[in-house]
Parts: structure tokens; C-alpha cells; sequence
């Protein structure tokens, strides 16, 4: 297979990241963050829920007057008065988009709607029409809970929105119901029935912490864009990580046949300035942005990486922005200590005088201080001058 399919990536941490309890943005981080992410590379940026509250509606607002390359999506239900607030708030740009969430499964029908399945169909397409007359020309037709919705019920909703000009449709794991496989088989299916014209978007969530497996899953299937956040936050487990989807994108391209257009090297400082303010502790083992994803103390991995780095590190920490680091620690061997003198300037290391630096590093309940050179060249200088007796014990002495 040599055709190279491009990945649209659409960052709704604005809208669906926004949402989660305790993450709330002023309007000026709102703007900020889509600057970010436009220099990023994203392709498509879901401004807010303009309908929803003054502020995502002056959001939407600046934020379509800051954007030249990126296109802004506005998110409305199949509501004109959503609808009227996405095209008011977004005039200023040429050619917007609009995402319109209607119902994909009978539960949310009944439980949550209280409607029935016609009424769904026909405010959908008074929706599509509707969106169509106050200037939107691409409309994605979201269908919540699509993971557990009648696949028939799917096919009509989807027929009359093709009828009535969506250009897209967005198939969300709402509740990050699906396994990957099963994620994959309604992609496809919907792929099929949708043909080559119509764009498909994959939006997944984390409860059961696929939700980057079934986007990947998603982009096997056929889908053409991948809806994610920024650090994965969203409601609940929260949703699928650009971040992550991106390091594979990058480093799995030639697997997957897919190329995008992040610039892979500003995600770090991007996932830095949310995490900045929304005062986001990001979990220290975080793939890709995560304090450790590009660290190590183990002694062993560390005398790999020392020898040839991709014994360890398939992926560079560079390539995100990020660092790589070797951290001297209580699992850390005498390799990493023998380099670290080295670059401080002790030219002519004594093993003796090693392995009892050593000893004690692993003594000592605070051996992270050690990675501070100063302190641990004091420790080398101190134990060689207190001396060793000719019958010290040199077992080990060339181990990690």
C-alpha cells in the first residue's frame, strides 16, 4: 500500500477538555491557547459552545479575529438559537465550521431526550438546513453515544444529513465504551456506507483508557481526522491525548499510512501552557510530557543508553520539546556516577574510591542530591581523602 492518507488533527481542549469539572479558562486563555495551538499545527481548533455562556460565546469571538491558518469549529446542539450563536459569534472568519450534536443511541432518545427517533431525524435535518441558510458550508453531524447506538437508526440519520449537505461526521465513544477492534469495526462500516466524499472524525473517550488505541483504531478504520485535547483531560477519565496520538502518527506514520502537520517540537511548551493554567499537575510517568516519560535511574537502562541511546529511547525527547534525562538514584549504577565525575572534571576516577562513593549514594534515603555535580564530586574528593586500605573489597566495582 503506498497511498499516504493525511490525518486532520481537531483540538477540542477548548470545548470537550473545558468541560471537565475544575478547568474552566478565562477568555484571554482561551485566545492564548489557540494562538498556541495554531502554531502548533492543529488543524481545526472547536472554539467553545458559544450558546452556552457569554464567555464561550466572546471566546468564539476573539478567537475566530486571531486565527489565519486554522480553521475554528463552532459546537452547537440541533438548536437555532446554537446555531444563530455559532454564526454571530464566528462572522468574522471567511469560512467556519459548525459541529451539530444530535443522538446516536436509543438510550439518550428516551433517558435524556425524552423524544423518539423521528424527532430526532427531523430536528436534525431542520438543523442542517438551518445551519446551511446563516452561511455554514462545512457542517459535521456528531452523533453522541454513536458507540452504542443502533447501527440502522445511524445509516438513516446519516443518509438524511448527506441529503441535506453535511460534509462530515463525527463518530464519538461517549462514554469510552468500545474496544479497539470493535471502535474499528464501526469506522469501517460507517466508511462503507458513507463513501470517500464524506469526511469522518474520530472523538474518544477514556473511561477505559483506550481512548488513544481506539482513535489509532479509528484512522486504520478509514476516519480522516482525530478529535483530542490537550494532556487528555475532558469530562470524566477525560479524552483521547494529542499528544500521544501524535507520537504515534509520528513514529508508527509508516505503519499507519498517514502523515499530519503538528510541529512535533512546540507539544511540550503547548501541554505546558495548559497545564500552567489550569494549575494541572500532569502525572509524572504522562507518556510523551510527563516529567519521567524521558527518564531513567535504573542503572541498567542507563549503561544501555549511555552505550547507544535506542537501547532504551526508541523515540527522541527532542522531537516533543522535551528533555532526556539520567537520574542518579538508589537503583542508579557506578556507570552514570563514573560519567558524572568525568564531566565535572575528575579526570583520573579510582574504582576504589568509586565503589565506596557508591555505597554510600545507596546508603543515603536522599540520593536524588546527588545528581547536583557539586555535591557529589565533594563526595568522591572526601572519601578518596580519608583513603582506602589496600584490601578493600573490589566486587562490582565494573557493574552498571
Amino acid at each position: 500500500m503506498n497511498f499516504i492518507k493525511h490525518v486532520g488533527i481537531f483540538d477540542t481542549t477548548l470545548r470537550d477538555g473545558e468541560q471537565a469539572p475544575g478547568y474552566s479558562l478565562t477568555t484571554e486563555q482561551k485566545v492564548g491557547l489557540a494562538e498556541a495551538a495554531e502554531r502548533l499545527g492543529v488543524n481545526t481548533i472547536e472554539t467553545g459552545f458559544p450558546a452556552s455562556s457569554p464567555k464561550d460565546f466572546e471566546a468564539t469571538r476573539q478567537i475566530c479575529n486571531v486565527l489565519s491558518r486554522a480553521i475554528p469549529c463552532g459546537f452547537a446542539r440541533t438548536v437555532i438559537a446554537d446555531i444563530d450563536a455559532c454564526a454571530q459569534s464566528m462572522a468574522s472568519f471567511a469560512n467556519p465550521k459548525i459541529q451539530l450534536a444530535s443522538v446516536g443511541s436509543d438510550i439518550h432518545i428516551k433517558y435524556k431526550r425524552g423524544i423518539t427517533r423521528q424527532q430526532v431525524l427531523q430536528e436534525t435535518v431542520d438543523a442542517i438546513d438551518h445551519a446551511k441558510r446563516v452561511g455554514f458550508k462545512d457542517i459535521s453531524l456528531l452523533l453522541e453515544d454513536a458507540t452504542r447506538s443502533d447501527f440502522l437508526f445511524m445509516e438513516q440519520l446519516i443518509g438524511a444529513g448527506i441529503e441535506h449537505g453535511i460534509t462530515a461526521i463525527v463518530v464519538p465513544d461517549t462514554v469510552g465504551y468500545c474496544l479497539p477492534g470493535e471502535y474499528y469495526a464501526l469506522v469501517k462500516d460507517l466508511r462503507d456506507f458513507v463513501g470517500e466524499d464524506i469526511r469522518i472524525s474520530a472523538h474518544c473517550h477514556n473511561d477505559l483508557g483506550l481512548a488513544v488505541a481506539n482513535s489509532i483504531a479509528g484512522i486504520e478504520a478509514g476516519a480522516d481526522e482525530v478529535q483530542a485535547t490537550l494532556c487528555g483531560i475532558g469530562e470524566r477519565a477525560g479524552n483521547a491525548s494529542m499528544e500521544e496520538i501524535v507520537a504515534i502518527l509520528c513514529y508508527k506514520g509508516e505503519r499507519l499510512h498517514c502523515t499530519h502537520d503538528i510541529v512535533q517540537h512546540r507539544l511540550h511548551e503547548t501541554c505546558s501552557l495548559l497545564a500552567n493554567y489550569l494549575n494541572l499537575n500532569i502525572p509524572l510517568h504522562k507518556p510523551i510530557v510527563g516529567r519521567n516519560a524521558f527518564s531513567t535511574e535504573a542503572g541498567m537502562h542507563q549503561q544501555g543508553i549511555m552505550k547507544y541511546r535506542f537501547t532504551y529511547e526508541f523515540m527522541r525527547a527532542a522531537d516533543f520539546g522535551a528533555e532526556s534525562r539520567m537520574i542518579i538514584g538508589r537503583h542508579s549504577g557506578r556507570n552514570i556516577l563514573r560519567q558524572r565525575l568525568a564531566r565535572a572534571g575528575i579526570r583520573e576516577i579510582d574504582y576504589r574510591v568509586l565503589d565506596r562513593v557508591y555505597t554510600a549514594i545507596m546508603s543515603d534515603e536522599q540520593a536524588e542530591k546527588y545528581n547536583d555535580p557539586n555535591l557529589l564530586v565533594e563526595q568522591y574528593k572526601l572519601l578518596e581523602l580519608n583513603g582506602i586500605s589496600s584490601g578493600v573489597d573490589h566486587v562490582g566495582s565494573n557493574l552498571n
